[in-house]
């Protein structure tokens, strides 16, 4: 079911992925457009394709009767025409698509799973990585580092910028009930998180209106 995330202009849907037989699988393909379905039909896994063509398909149900038309831009990120946004996440049998109606928008599910201290020092700014370190390593620490990636992330999917910039520039609290951005971006982009459920989060960031 489509809900909003936070403002009356986002609406996000969020997905588990169902166990569909072959034939249902094919069903779901043929939905898509071409182009989508030879993109689709190229992933190695059933289970990105699955989520693939689910994901598209949830942003079609959101962009449906908005005259706004479903495409992949040059950088393979989802597109439609402004003011008209959208954007899709996959991870961990989960999926999520979003839509904002007043700017660009980011979305990012993650199952929370292990991962290595290198990898998140990578990935958290000094202050973050200290808010992490409060909890003793293990299903808290693993938490509050998806927090804050999931944060960033989707940040970085609404800019289009994507894992060409470095997380680490993405400043990000999440001390308190809902996540913000630090410094001037602040005032420019909301993040609103949710978890549909247990070790499932998901972020989504829009654009405040100018």
């Amino acid at each position: 079911m489509a809900r909003s995330a936070g403002d009356p202009d986002t609406l996000v849907r969020v997905r588990r992925c169902p166990d569909l037989s072959v034939d249902a699988l094919d069903a779901l393909v043929r939905r898509l457009p071409t182009v989508e379905r030879s993109r689709v039909a190229a992933l190695l896994r059933r289970e990105d394709r699955l989520a693939s063509a689910l994901g598209w398909v949830l942003m079609q149900d959101l962009t449906a009767g908005r005259g706004a038309p479903l495409r992949r831009g040059p950088d393979g990120r989802p597109r439609t025409d402004p003011p008209l946004d959208v954007s899709m996440s996959h991870s961990g049998g989960w999926v999520a698509a979003a839509l904002s109606a007043a700017g660009r928008v980011g979305i990012d599910l993650e199952t929370v799973r292990p991962v290595s201290p290198s990898l998140v020092r990578r990935c958290l700014s000094p202050p973050e990585l200290s808010w992490v370190d409060e909890v003793p390593a293990g299903p808290a620490w693993h938490h509050r580092f998806f927090r804050l990636w999931t944060a960033k992330e989707a940040f970085l999917k609404a800019t289009g910028a994507g894992l060409g910039q470095d997380p680490r520039t993405v400043g990000v609290d999440c001390s308190g009930a809902a996540p913000a951005l630090l410094g001037e971006l602040a005032g420019s982009w909301t993040l609103t998180s949710t978890s549909p459920a247990r070790d499932v989060l998901v972020t989504v960031c829009t654009e405040r209106p100018a």
